[in-house]
């Protein structure tokens, strides 16, 4: 028997539902349809509840129009409060007459001409709009809207929608828009009282400024916002500036590649600053330059929601035009097969940001423990002209050769560390990251002190923004003030070095550098003191800086070896006090004074009870620390 037509299929759109074949009687297949197709307009209207997210679609329909000029004006008219949209974008629907582009506008809701562009399409030509919904946003602005388009050879016309109202009108402008030929202009008219403070000229233009960042900053486009209800001194004209990220970009890390979709865009930026610094922090997502997360922290479900990403010591964003994103808000990604796969080719950056995270934190605790070993030597300098008795740890002399003269050594002088000790490393594995372009420069020693007709060696090392030696072709240019004596450039250094040799007399001046690289430069510069005399102490003796040695299975705290001071970051009462840098610096100072009584006294039977004196004492300055800080918290020592 041949199929009756029940069994032959869905019926057509509005039709009624048919029995599938090969399905059983009771069965039935159709399309799905809106009981009230207004009531689903005003829930889509109603997805949008952040007016400053509708102001930047209206704002974003300019841009995908082409618009070179926009500008914002809150104002009123007729004693209503509005807000004026105008640009000299392209227009709405251009190659469609006015009456007929705004009827179109008006009648595929849900629908966007934009929606067939590709990804890559969609990319080139940095536009974002294409559930056609975007204007409905203006719900959460005011009571009505009304677009205003013209384009050369044909009438200027109008189109007009009302909030929670299924009509819409369309006319001639009775009059010409006091613009140009070409010019599209949206007014929204009866703004909310609720609305009314997020489009304030400069929280609107902050917003706009982050979430169309990528947008702006790819266009050639001029956005102001202009505030005429504003009163006293409110900002009442701002442009509408990308914000710049803080920090340091990180270098190597511009794009990604995921196979069958466009390349993810990475501008990744290493502050350090605290967490309450200024300027954007966190990575931001993108999509084709318009923001659709505002951190990783959002981005769960595709199991993104872990450092690095969502370190605050990194900032910036990642672009990638491939997102499907929520319709109404923009806001969040949905996790289809795209998303995965963007998911999926970040995982390799993750341990590079790791390693970047864990340079840096290596090198504040060097910086910190540079800032402490200069104030413990500041501490003891006179130690040894107050107390003769004692005798000072050895200092190890560096011998520069050059024409037959020698370096003096000045306290503090730094001691290259043995591998023993490079589990500190002062910049990242070379293997990392490159060194990047030139962005400062160290000079060592600082201060530079000598006595009246001695010599010194002074040194330049230039870096990039990471602390990595920049190894490319550097030039240096030195100058010395004051009347401290002469300088002689070292040969085969490269210019990195100098020879400081002091006058006759005691004197103050200052040691400078600068450093060239292609287009950049960076300067120092040190204080140089002439002494008449340096404060004797015993042969090459004095406050050494200590080697700092991760030994966390070793029981001593710190020793004497082959004349060198190495202090055991990794024993657990040095772990304990690592973030304060007080407690350090007293720790320090303890085991500074454990090891000058022990070479004083040549008795190596105190070893032990110094050992021990040393952990009360510093047992007892965490104790009361922590009750100076629960003190300071409002907290009760009891606790």
């Amino acid at each position: 028997m041949p199929d009756s037509p029940e069994s032959q299929g869905p019926a057509p759109p509005g039709g009624r539902p048919r029995r599938a074949r090969g399905s059983p009687r009771d069965a039935v297949r159709g399309r799905l349809k809106a009981h009230d197709p207004f009531e689903l307009i005003r829930w889509l209207a109603m997805s949008q509840p952040d007016p400053r997210k509708a102001l930047a679609e209206l704002i974003q329909n300019s841009l995908d129009a082409g618009a070179r000029r926009i500008r914002v004006i809150r104002l009123r008219e007729r004693g209503l409060p509005c807000l004026r949209i105008q640009d000299d974008g392209e227009g709405v629907i251009p190659g469609m007459a006015r009456s007929e582009a705004l009827r179109y506008i008006a009648t595929h809701i849900g629908h966007s001409l934009k929606r067939s562009l590709s990804p890559k399409e969609r990319l080139d030509l940095m536009t974002q709009g294409q559930y056609g919904i975007g204007l409905l946003g203006f719900w959460s602005l005011g009571a009505t809207l009304e677009i205003r388009t013209s384009i050369p050879g044909d009438r200027a016309h109008r189109l007009v929608l009302h909030r929670d109202r299924p009509d819409f009108l369309i006319e001639p402008l009775r009059g010409r828009l006091p613009l140009d030929e070409r010019f599209t202009e949206v007014l929204v008219a009866g703004l909310h009282r609720e609305a009314m403070g997020a489009l304030v000229a400069r929280r609107a233009a902050e917003y706009l400024a982050a979430e169309l960042r990528g947008q702006l900053l790819s266009r050639e486009v001029d956005l102001v916002i202009e505030d005429r209800m504003s009163r006293g001194r409110a900002q009442k004209i701002v442009s509408v500036r990308p914000p710049r990220f803080l920090g340091d970009r990180i270098e190597g890390l511009s794009e990604v590649a995921v196979p069958g979709h466009p390349p993810v865009r990475l501008e990744i930026y290493l502050s350090g600053e605290p967490e309450d610094g200024g300027g954007p922090r966190g990575i931001a997502v993108y999509s084709t330059g318009t923001l659709v997360a505002a951190g990783f922290h959002d981005l769960a479900a595709l199991a993104l929601d872990h450092s690095p990403w969502t370190d605050h010591r990194l900032s910036g964003l990642v672009d990638f035009p491939g997102f499907s994103i929520a319709p109404g808000s923009r806001r969040g990604v949905l996790p289809d097969e795209a998303a995965g796969a963007f998911a999926a080719a970040l995982i390799p950056l993750e341990p590079v940001l790791t390693g970047v995270l864990e340079s840096l934190e290596r090198r504040r605790a060097e910086e910190l423990d540079r800032t402490l070993i200069r104030d413990l030597q500041r501490a003891f300098r006179d130690f040894h002209r107050q107390r003769p008795r004692y005798a000072m740890l050895p200092v190890q002399a560096e011998r520069e050769q050059n024409g037959g003269g020698a370096d003096s050594v000045a306290l503090g002088e730094t001691i290259p560390i043995e591998p023993e000790a490079a589990s500190m490393p002062r910049t990242p594995p070379a293997d990392l990251l490159p060194a990047g372009p030139l962005a400062s420069v160290r000079l060592t020693p600082s201060p530079l002190r000598l006595e009246c007709g001695g010599t010194r060696r002074a040194r330049a090392e230039p870096v990039d923004s990471e602390g990595r030696v920049v190894e490319d072709p550097v030039e240096f240019s030195w100058h010395l003030s004051g009347a401290v004596g002469t300088l002689v450039v070292r040969e085969g250094g490269a210019g990195r070095a100098v020879i400081l040799t002091a006058g006759d007399d005691p004197a103050e001046g200052r040691l400078a550098v600068t450093a060239r690289s292609g287009d950049r430069e960076a300067s120092a510069e040190v204080v140089v003191e002439v002494l008449a005399e340096i404060p004797s102490r015993g042969a090459d003796e004095g406050i050494p800086e200590p080697e700092l040695v991760d030994h966390p299975g070793a029981a001593w705290r710190s020793r004497m070896i082959e004349g060198r001071w190495r202090v055991n970051v990794g024993h657990a009462e040095y772990r304990a006090i690592a973030d304060r840098s007080g407690l350090k610096l007293r720790y320090l100072a303890m085991l500074f004074a454990k090891e000058i009584v022990l070479l004083s006294s040549r008795d190596p039977r105190l070893e032990k009870p110094l050992e021990q004196l040393v952990e009360v004492a510093a047992y007892a300055d965490r104790s009361l620390a922590l009750r100076r800080d629960k003190r300071r918290d409002g907290g009760s020592e009891q606790e």
